[in-house]
This record gives structure tokens, C-alpha cells and sequence, in this order.
């Protein structure tokens, strides 16, 4: 019997649509095969989903179980595929039926008794999801006030696999996570360090102001402790305060790196980033295999603080030349180029 079912896949900050084919075909000889370009983290899920689907009440199909990630050629990182090769096993093994498999994305990593845990990048599998179309995204509970920072997507917070099997059955209704977007702003919107604290400085907060008011790069001279970082750490609180799109945009980057801070779903300050003067090249504007965004691109619509700019390696500073200018930053692999924003 065979089931399809909608997923994601996170590439740097973007979410590409994947999906999940599962083949349950009697057999003398149990097996379960993932194929379609799955990473290492991909394939020992498998292991995960076989106890998660026995802890939560359901029967392990002993056939021959064929996995298939589409499209093959995508490559395919983290265990967001957990919860729907879950659902893609029970429902091809007959333990339950659906009818609206076609109109949701499924994302979710499941522990061994079959709840689910939080993921990275929601916030970007929200944005691909409606864009692609569908009515809905099933997330686990924890990234469920993130993702419903979309509008226009009915995203479903699921806490185990027995709920998502209840509610694509029917037997169980589960709201959708209400869209706070201006909640969320009036909450986190407060910046913990004031430009109005300093006293004195007045030739120093003048430059900060006419390069926070033109948005221009800002060089700042003096002996040590005459006050340039901590003036450095205050000049978010006069730059405008974020749109939403901008926050969207910003909040996204910091989701696909997990770096959110637990309960605070949005970032609605503009950031501030001070990377040490040993930072390599990949740290400052980012790389590695899977790419992944640099403290250039987490500093996106904020600040990027250099300090002991003299300490930077030549060639670390050298890399910042095409950032600057593009505003972009394109990280380019055998299998593909990723770009971040700058």
C-alpha cells in the first residue's frame, strides 16, 4: 500500500518542498529502505520513528518498507522527517486512513515516546508552505508560536505522533495557532541598553546619529576605554524600529541556526553582533557543507561590530568586500549556491 505526504527540507534560511512516498509491501524478510539523498541525520531517523511508532501505541509494520524522499536530487538534512515517515508507515500499513494528507506539510522530529521535538527553521517551512499552497503545516508544539508569525497558513501545533494521527484521521480537532504578530512586537520590541544612558560623548553620539540616520558605515577612533563599544552596543536603540517584513526576514536566519531564545518566537529589535577578532572567514560571512549563514548575515538589518578592527586577519576582512556591496552573500557548493542577506 502506498501513502504520500507533504514535508519540507531546510536549505541555509530556505524551505524547499519535499515528498514523503512510503511503499508497505508484504514480504518474508522485514526491511526498511530510505532512499532519495537523504544525510546521515535522515537516515538513522528510522530507528527513531520504528520505537516512537511502538511507545505510542501502534504496530511497527514487519514488511518491506520503502521510503522515498522527493525530489531525489535535493539534499536532505536534519530530523524534521521524523513525524511524517511516521505517518507515511501507519497510513500505508492500513493502521489509519486520511483524505486531507494533499492539503498540509508535516514537519517534526519525535523522540523514542513518540513526542515530538522542536526543529529548526519553522519559520521558514511556514513562508515555503504557503507559498507552495497548502491550508496548513503541522509543527511541533514548541515552534508552533513561530511559525504562526504567517498569515494566510493554518499551522496546527501537534505535541505527539498520536495526535497527528488523531487529527489527520478525524478523530481528533485541533485549533490552529492564533497569528500574535503585533502581541509579539508590543512584548519584544524593548531593547535592554538605552543611546539616552550616555553622558558627555557629544562629537562621538553625533556621528552615530547621522550613520544611524543615513545607514552608513562608521569607523570610530580613540584609546581603549573611552567609550566607542559601549556607545557601539546602544546605537540599535535610535535606528527605526523594525517592520515586520523586516523582522520576518531577520527572525528566519536566526531560526535556521536554532539560535531563537526559548519562548520568544520573534525577533523584533534590530540585532547587534560583535564577533571576536579570531573569526574565520566561514564564521564571519558564513559557509561549511550544509551552508550556513555567517555573524554578517545575523547581523541583517542591525549592527556588525568590529571591535580591535586592527586585529582582524587581512583576508577575513577582505571576504566583506562583495557582502558590502551586494548586500547579499552567495555561498556556492558542488551540489548548489545558497545566498544570505548581508
Amino acid at each position: 500500500m502506498l501513502a504520500k505526504l507533504n514535508t519540507l527540507s531546510l536549505l541555509g534560511i530556505e524551505a524547499l518542498p519535499v515528498e514523503v512516498e512510503v511503499d508497505v509491501s508484504a514480504t518474508s524478510m522485514p526491511k526498511t529502505m530510505l532512499v532519495g539523498l537523504p544525510e546521515q541525520a535522515v537516515k538513522e531517523s528510522v530507528h527513531r520513528v520504528e520505537r516512537a511508532i511502538v511507545n505510542s501505541g501502534f504496530l511497527r509494520p514487519n514488511d518491506r518498507n520503502v521510503i522515498n524522499l522527493a525530489p531525489a536530487e535535493l539534499p536532505k538534512q536534519a530530523a524534521s522527517f521524523d513525524l511524517p515517515i511516521s505517518l507515511g508507515l501507519l497510513a500505508a500499513s492500513g493502521q489509519f486512513e486520511s483524505d486531507c494528507f494533499r492539503e498540509y506539510a508535516v514537519v517534526g522530529e519525535l523522540a523514542l515516546e513518540g513526542h515530538t521535538r522542536s526543529i529548526k527553521g519553522a519559520l521558514s517551512m511556514a513562508l515555503a508552505a504557503r507559498e507552495a499552497g497548502y491550508k496548513g503545516l503541522l509543527v511541533p508544539s514548541e515552534n508552533a508560536g513561530e511559525a504562526a508569525v504567517v498569515d494566510e497558513i493554518d499551522v496546527i501545533p501537534i505535541a505527539s505522533l498520536s495526535q497527528a494521527v488523531g487529527f489527520f484521521a478525524g478523530t481528533l480537532d485541533i485549533d490552529p495557532h492564533p497569528c500574535q504578530l503585533k502581541e509579539l512586537f508590543a512584548e519584544y520590541s524593548n531593547y535592554d541598553l538605552d543611546f539616552a544612558d550616555v553622558r558627555g560623548q557629544d562629537v562621538a553620539k553625533r556621528a552615530l546619529t547621522i550613520a544611524a540616520a543615513g545607514a552608513h558605515n562608521l569607523l570610530m577612533l580613540g584609546p581603549p576605554g573611552s567609550g566607542k563599544t559601549m556607545l557601539a552596543k546602544r546605537l540599535p536603540s535610535i535606528l527605526p524600529t523594525l517592520t515586520a517584513e523586516e523582522s520576518i526576514e531577520t527572525t528566519r536566519i536566526y531560526s535556521s541556526l536554532g539560535r531563537l531564545k526559548p519562548g520568544q518566537p520573534l525577533l523584533a529589535v534590530r540585532p547587534f553582533r560583535s564577533p571576536h577578532h579570531t573569526i574565520s572567514n566561514a564564521g564571519l560571512v558564513g559557509g561549511g557543507s550544509p551552508p550556513s549563514p555567517g555573524e554578517i548575515s545575523l547581523a541583517h538589518h542591525g549592527v556588525l561590530f568590529l571591535d580591535e578592527l586592527p586585529e582582524f586577519d587581512r583576508r577575513t576582512l577582505e571576504v566583506m568586500r562583495q557582502p558590502l556591496e551586494d548586500r547579499t552573500v552567495t555561498i556556492s557548493r558542488a551540489l548548489r549556491s545558497t545566498t544570505f542577506p548581508a
